[in-house]
């Protein structure tokens, strides 16, 4: 009865003993169930060798549970209190369903948690660590955490996606402003506009604050100078036919061709700009770097 929460009403001793048998056997078998979920749930480790104790009075003589008794009684009543009636109760009720939510919160939105405040991370990362979450109130802190943590990450990433459209429509306006962009037909406008519609629509369904950085990085430094130099591309005039044998040969102008200004690399040994004569040597030398694109023939977007 203390045990298992019920009662032996066998009258005999053999009936006795092997009702309870029976009951170790069935326990055993529970316990079993519930370790095959221990790769998912570490805390369910302590009920291995409870188990293996079950396990091994289940495939004793009646007589030995009866004369015995002593032996194991104290391990059984303190393994039921420690171990087992918390941890059934846990992984059967609705504790386990908000520890299972917080954990896959925490997993799911770990690139995002570099962003928020590392004190409204620390209870979900309190309770991953916890070798004893079905004590103390560790699910109910993970759970008021996740529900707070849910709508800072929803205003972060609204305002992150709302800067880089933004960034987005001033690179987008520049481009249309550009005297080549303006010679182009529809058709043309929409192959260089199709890298800017790409890039928004992958900002707008970005999951994580990196994404949308990383992605606006791409298009500005990789993506826009691709679109100045396609726009220059297609708004240059045809090339002549052929000419005849022995006739002028006419030489078709060179494409032009674009870097970021964020791929410059000056030539300057500052580890920082602090002072004026400081601000002086470095753009004299991001003027050199940029120069000498220039002279190459490339232009420089920004």
């Amino acid at each position: 009865h203390d045990f298992f929460d019920r009662s032996n009403s066998w009258a005999d001793a053999r009936s006795v003993g092997q009702f309870a048998i029976e009951a170790l056997a069935a326990e055993a078998r529970d316990l079993t169930v519930l370790l095959d979920q221990a790769a998912r749930y570490a805390f369910l480790e302590p009920l291995r060798p409870i188990c293996t104790q079950i396990s091994t009075l289940a495939a004793k003589d009646y007589t030995y549970l009866l004369n015995q008794l002593a032996e194991f009684q104290d391990d059984l009543l303190g393994a039921k209190d420690d171990y087992l009636a918390p941890i059934k109760a846990f992984m059967h009720g609705p504790q386990r369903v908000a520890y299972d939510d917080a954990i896959t919160f925490l997993r799911a939105e770990e690139a995002n948690f570099a962003e928020v405040p590392a004190a409204e991370v620390q209870p979900l990362r309190d309770l991953a660590a916890s070798a004893h979450p079905y004590r103390g109130n560790g699910v109910p802190a993970a759970k008021a955490a996740v529900t707070k943590l849910r709508s800072l990450l929803a205003a972060l990433l609204k305002s992150e996606r709302e800067q880089a459209i933004a960034t987005l429509d001033a690179q987008q306006t520049r481009l249309q402003a550009i005297e080549d962009f303006a010679k182009l037909d529809d058709a043309c406008r929409s192959q260089v506009m199709a890298l800017t519609v790409a890039a928004r629509d992958a900002i707008q369904t970005a999951r994580f604050v990196t994404g949308i950085r990383d992605r606006l990085q791409r298009y500005l430094t990789q993506d826009y100078p691709v679109q100045l130099a396609l726009a220059s591309r297609l708004a240059a005039p045809p090339p002549p036919p052929p000419g005849k044998p022995g006739g002028a040969v006419t030489s078709t102008p060179p494409t032009a061709r674009y870097t970021s200004a964020t791929n410059l690399r000056p030539k300057c040994s500052l580890p920082y700009v602090a002072t004026e004569a400081d601000l002086d040597t470095w753009l004299a030398a991001l003027r050199e770097a940029a120069l000498a694109e220039i002279k190459n023939g490339v232009r420089i977007s920004l």
